[in-house]
């Protein structure tokens, strides 16, 4: 198969996978914002404000991921890429 089209591909899986982790990953990330704004424990409220932060930075890179992969495309589109 030719790599050019095995990469746009791959890339669409890549999509359909971001979006369903995204999912999940949203979903914990609230279920760690309901524990953080539950806890009266200011040390451990800092500990689960990491945590939330940190799910951040990983829902960001997924967010680039995506975009560089719809990059892909376009310059397929444009014949960039053949």
């Amino acid at each position: 198969m030719d790599v050019k089209k095995e990469s746009l591909e791959l890339g669409k899986e890549t999509i359909t996978l971001l979006i369903e982790c995204g999912t999940q990953i949203d979903d914990i990330y609230r279920r760690f914002r309901e524990l953080r704004l539950r806890c009266n424990e200011l040390s451990f409220q800092s500990a689960l404000l990491n945590v939330e932060h940190a799910f951040f930075m990983v829902v960001q890179s997924m967010n680039i991921l995506r975009e560089q992969i719809k990059l892909l495309e376009v310059a397929k589109e444009k014949k960039e890429v053949e």
